[in-house]
């Protein structure tokens, strides 16, 4: 069976969103050797690699248009929330699988939201351990 244990994001600022990907509980494993910035993160199983990215400006897709979205499991939705919006992070849709329209930025969403990295990336966040079928959470 195989097993997604890595990805790479290009990204116009890494620090920026290196930042992000911290909110949502990831860690900083090391700078890449012989880089110009590129860094590895780590949530224990999945390594993700930010490649700083100086090409071109790529469109910003409306959410449910983007070809690609992540998705994270939290131990708290609504802190991770709050943690989010403090640091200004785009605010998308109430609910991962009903994709709700916001209608208050400021308030708490219900359970599950999704929310833009500083490059546009939807990430769904969620605390549900039965969001997503077939996975299987360790602890």
């Amino acid at each position: 069976m195989a097993q997604i244990r890595h990805i790479a994001l290009r990204c116009r600022d890494a620090e920026k969103t290196r930042a992000f990907y911290e909110l949502l509980g990831m860690r900083f494993v090391a700078y890449l050797p012989g880089s110009t910035g590129a860094m590895d993160l780590s949530d224990g199983t999945l390594n993700v690699t930010l490649i700083p990215y100086e090409g071109e400006e790529r469109p910003v897709l409306e959410e449910g248009s983007e070809y690609i979205h992540l998705g994270v499991m939290v131990k708290d939705a609504r802190e991770t929330w709050r943690r989010l919006r403090d640091e200004g992070a785009p605010y998308l849709r109430d609910d991962v699988k009903l994709r709700n329209q916001v209608s208050d930025e400021e308030a708490t969403p219900p359970g599950s939201f999704k929310v833009a990295d500083p490059d546009g990336n939807v990430i769904d966040v969620t605390d549900n351990r039965d969001e997503w079928r077939g996975v299987r959470l360790d602890g």
